[in-house]
């Protein structure tokens, strides 16, 4: 197999610094650029020569992020900071001629991979979410439905995005779920390549043993109406249960406001972010793991917890639903729906045998999900498409 070049281009950090790590490690890596602070990634085992940062329109976001009536502002600066990304590889790639393979997050490659696809070489749209109108649709209706005001997706993005769709030789996905929001017409360039997990940082750790008084339940993810946190704060107060317990894990949002009048202390540890590593052991503490997103493109979180132990309960809109089906760790439930989410917690609740066949189901089936071989299954679609081009 022919071993190619690859130029990484993503708005953060997100699962693309893994994705780099291995393609380094291959000397395969010309540069990630990213719209992150070096002080954010400067742990990730990258040499900083490889890594073009540009964290200042991310640093003049932050007072903006979490607060509704600042939109604009904060799109304002999140499209100045994606153009920027865009000409930075498009600089980059017009000046390397060893550059086989350009990887780019939606709204980040347009210019540079449309030039990029110019000279015969590989342009890769990586798009996490599902496609960028359906996710615009479904989140209106989720936030009509609770009778609150939802700022809908800047149409800029839309059309951007779509743009990169239509240019791009290859759009890459992480679920079957993100696919098939796309029309037919894209199938022939979409490539699912579902999410690794690094069990060096997430793994059972027996030492850790799970209460025998408290039930103790797992939400980590955004405090978000997209992640479905709502459901889950509506299933644990209507789930009987004399001891239990809700770990709450995961920034505030826009949503901060609504999610204040449902969020109580009672029964409910609210830690916020944590770090990686310490996140293990609270997972380890956990006896099940909630997230019933609206609509999701793969929740790497799922994977960390099946890692560590902790069975779960997703809804058929998260695209690691897939995972959860077919290394039997878990639920699927369908979204919008607290009582599904009781039902389950009861039986998990009522059956220690069932808590602990899951957990050593997802632990033994993630020997094939780790970023080594994400990056080998990468390889592959990359190569396959460049018999293609040729």
């Amino acid at each position: 197999m022919k071993k190619r070049n690859f130029l990484i281009t993503t708005a953060g950090k997100f699962h693309h610094f893994e994705i780099a790590k291995i393609v380094y490690l291959n000397n395969q890596l010309s540069k990630i650029i990213t719209g992150y602070p070096w002080f954010k990634i400067k742990n990730e085992n990258i040499p900083k020569s490889l890594v073009d940062t540009n964290g200042i329109f991310r640093i003049l976001r932050q007072p903006f992020i979490q607060n509704k009536k600042f939109k604009a502002i904060d799109d304002a600066l999140n499209i100045a900071s994606a153009k920027h990304l865009d000409n930075t590889s498009n600089k980059i790639l017009k000046k390397k001629n060893n550059i086989d393979v350009f990887l780019a997050q939606s709204q980040c490659g347009l210019l540079s991979g449309t030039n990029f696809k110019k000279k015969q070489k590989l342009y890769i749209c990586d798009r996490t979410s599902t496609h960028i109108q359906y996710q615009n649709n479904i989140l209106t209706d989720e936030y009509t439905n609770l009778g609150l005001k939802f700022n809908k997706i800047n149409n800029w993005y839309i059309e951007r995005e779509i743009r990169e769709y239509d240019e791009s030789n290859l759009i890459l996905v992480p679920s079957n779920f993100v696919k098939n929001t796309f029309d037919k017409k894209y199938m022939p360039k979409i490539k699912v390549l579902e999410f690794g997990v690094n069990t060096k940082n997430f793994f059972r750790d027996e030492n850790i043993k799970k209460s025998e008084k408290y039930f103790d339940i797992l939400y980590l993810g955004q405090k978000s109406v997209r992640k479905g946190f709502h459901y889950v704060l509506d299933a644990f107060k209507k789930f009987n249960h004399p001891n239990k317990r809700l770990h709450i894990i995961g920034n505030d949002t826009a949503d901060k406001e609504f999610f204040k009048r449902k969020i109580n202390t009672e029964n409910m540890i609210v830690y916020g972010h944590v770090k990686h590593s310490k996140l293990n052991n609270l997972i380890n503490i956990c006896h099940i793991y909630v997230l019933p997103s609206i609509e999701d493109g793969f929740a790497t979180t799922i994977l960390q917890a099946a890692a560590a132990g902790c069975p779960v309960i997703v809804t058929e809109n998260t695209g690691s639903a897939d995972f959860v089906k077919n290394s039997k760790c878990g639920f699927v439930i369908p979204i919008r729906d607290s009582n599904a989410i009781v039902e389950k917690l009861n039986l998990c609740a009522d059956d220690k045998h069932l808590i602990l066949k899951f957990s050593k189901n997802g632990q033994s089936y993630l020997n094939k999900y780790n970023w080594d071989i994400y990056f080998k299954k990468l390889e592959d679609i990359v190569n396959n498409k460049y018999d293609e081009l040729i």
